[in-house]
């Protein structure tokens, strides 16, 4: 205990020793944020504050219980009255108190996720049974989402409707209703969801001043972690609980702020720097990588953001690496022989990671992996071929490539409104029985006239079966039918068209349907270690944030791809840059970033200027050009 500050660095302890009143601590990556709110912690409960006189606020719960257990190791004492967790736990704590305020029991129930999304298929029926059917109006998933991000931004309906789907804002009054009996039907169950935990514990604070006297007196320290993912309620309930003693100290870099999608605000760490007498503190040593990578990263640092530089603890190191080949194909081509010799230099394939903007630029990569008998772990999901969208437009193919696929018969009648499973069922039946000289076109011909609702189905078989190339073939099916049905049944279409449109490039490099199929569903070994340290890591930079690898490639970067062109298209730069800026902040030793000098974008925007290798200083990294 008498050395403990010994462990921290120069800022570090400047930071755990003097922060007090309104404090925020700016922390580059791999500078040792949580160190710092774990060692804050210890400090206080060695200064005399109560186990109970502190709020620690994380982002996960397994977080809270980290920084709980090593200041309960160094102390010895019991910290079994500290509270500590989520936003929506501390939410709970306070709703379950003072229920009846906002018209609940305390006994009410809390609905997660799946359960708030059956309630809104269940309201969404009993509106459209009273209003009548529309073609393409939203699913409850979608709805959820919108939902969702109304509370968590504080927009209205409308606002959160033409940011997230506007070909929905001809439905808004509708969507209003459902919404409404939504709100009415959980009143009626007693029940809350995820957001509601939120929304009702900071109107009680707002709305009545002894409750928010008695909750805030509680606390003389409040303590944040992950503070620029917060989004304006979490912001709010802050700084009620820290208007009675004022201690409140929060650690962010807004430089990492990437979650908007879900209501996260960098601007919130701004908000919170402006209000007069907060004191600022920044730790900017970078603990992980080394300083050939750290002196790029000191080039990339969003525009928006606090001022900082970083200092590598790290000598030396080899420069980053951006290399130029023609397209995707030959990206995936030289990623796969880079970590075959990486392997051979020692490197342990789980401490390998390639990231991407989006899951659909891992594709050419996850063939090549499997060609090479390299195995991968995937974070950002499942594998391209395993997921529903993907699966989906496979199952057309298969049932053209053999009529007897019941499975794949099956998949493609259900996604075809009226239709459901037995009415699925035996469509597939009937199609495995019948005779090998039918044509696919003669065999759902003939069982339509029997199946009204199966005849939108024919009519597209039919149109596909007359493409002659992969490509066109998956081009018909995604214009004539699966990217409204996209837009209709997923609150991230966006994302999955992406990965359809990603799939029919990749089909232009096929002649062969069965040859296509074979490369795409072969070596789908099952992973029944997924903690192995002997896996590639494939992953979103998204869900890389937090981690760290030894050596890292950064796929696709090229405007349109990353920068993604639907931020383009949205005018939302900020937000791009601060997932690049992750990007090249989780690798330990080696940085590879791949562009292609023919981009799959649109040339218009990887014609634009927004290239983010530019910005690199040329003395900043090696290059290798592929592209001959």
């Amino acid at each position: 205990m008498t050395d403990y500050l010994a462990e921290l660095d120069q800022e570090q302890k400047q930071a755990v020793l003097c922060s007090s009143g309104r404090s925020i601590v700016i922390a580059g990556p791999g500078s040792g944020k949580t160190r710092v709110i774990t060692y804050k912690l210890l400090h206080l409960l060695k200064s005399g504050i109560k186990p109970s006189e502190i709020l620690l606020v994380t982002f996960t719960r397994a977080a809270a219980n980290e920084m709980i257990e090593r200041a309960r190791t160094l102390t010895g004492m019991d910290l079994e009255e500290i509270t500590a967790g989520t936003f929506h736990h501390i939410c709970n704590l306070i709703l379950r108190k003072y229920a009846s305020k906002v018209g609940l029991s305390h006994n009410f129930s809390i609905l997660d996720e799946e359960d708030s999304k059956n309630l809104i298929r269940h309201v969404r029926t009993i509106v459209l049974e009273r209003e009548g059917e529309m073609k393409h109006f939203p699913t409850h998933n979608v709805l959820q989402k919108i939902f969702s991000y109304c509370a968590n931004t504080m927009t209205s309906l409308r606002e959160a409707i033409l940011k997230l789907n506007p070909k929905f804002d001809e439905y808004e009054d509708v969507i209003e209703k459902i919404y409404t009996e939504y709100v009415i039907e959980k009143r009626n169950q007693n029940c809350v969801d995820y957001d509601d935990l939120l929304i009702f514990a900071v109107h009680i604070l707002q709305q009545d001043s002894s409750v928010r006297t008695r909750e805030a007196s509680k606390y003389k320290w409040i303590l944040v972690d992950e503070f620029q993912d917060t989004n304006i309620l979490q912001l709010n309930l802050i700084e009620l609980l820290s208007t009675i003693h004022g201690n409140v100290v929060v650690v962010a870099d807004d430089s990492q702020s990437i979650y908007s999608f879900r209501g996260a605000r960098y601007e919130n760490v701004r908000d919170f720097m402006n209000i007069p007498n907060t004191k600022l503190f920044k730790i900017q040593r970078n603990y992980r990588s080394d300083e050939s990578i750290v002196s790029l990263v000191n080039h990339v640092i969003p525009k928006r953001s606090v001022p900082k530089t970083l200092r590598a603890v790290r000598p030396g190191g080899r420069k980053p690496i951006v290399v130029e080949t023609n397209d995707k194909e030959e990206e995936a081509r030289f990623v796969t022989r880079e970590i075959l010799k990486l392997i051979e230099q020692g490197f342990e394939p789980g401490g390998i990671a390639v990231l991407y903007r989006s899951h659909s630029h891992s594709l050419d990569l996850q063939i090549e992996l499997s060609k090479s008998q390299i195995d991968f772990k995937i974070l950002s999901g499942i594998r391209f071929t395993e997921t529903a969208h993907v699966k989906d437009v496979l199952a057309f193919l298969k049932v053209l490539q053999n009529t007897r696929d019941k499975i794949s018969w099956g998949r493609v009648a259900r996604l075809f409104p009226g239709v459901g499973a037995k009415t699925a069922a035996n469509l597939a039946e009937y199609a495995s029985q019948a005779s090998n000289t039918k044509s696919i076109v003669e065999i759902i011909k003939e069982y339509s006239n029997k199946k009204a609702q199966l005849s939108e189905l024919a009519e597209l078989l039919s149109r596909v079966s007359e493409r002659e190339t992969v490509s066109d073939k998956i081009d018909t099916i995604y214009e004539k039918f699966y990217s409204q049905y996209l837009e209709d049944n997923y609150p991230d279409s966006r994302d999955r068209k992406m990965d359809i449109e990603r799939l029919i490039q990749v089909a232009q490099r096929y002649r062969s349907l069965e040859r296509f199929l074979s490369d795409l569903t072969l070596n789908e070994a099952e992973e029944n270690d997924l903690h192995s340290k002997n896996k590639i890591i494939l992953t979103t930079v998204h869900q890389a944030k937090g981690l760290e690898w030894d050596a890292v490639f950064v796929l696709s970067v090229n405007p349109g791809d990353f920068p993604s062109y639907y931020a383009l298209i949205d005018g939302n730069l900020d937000e791009e840059e601060r997932i690049f800026y992750v990007a090249v902040t989780r690798s330990k030793k080696l940085l590879y970033i791949l562009k292609q000098k023919f981009s799959s974008a649109p040339y218009m925007y990887w014609t634009s200027g927004t290239d983010f290798v530019k910005k690199i200083p040329p003395r900043l990294v090696e290059y290798l050009d592929l592209s001959f």
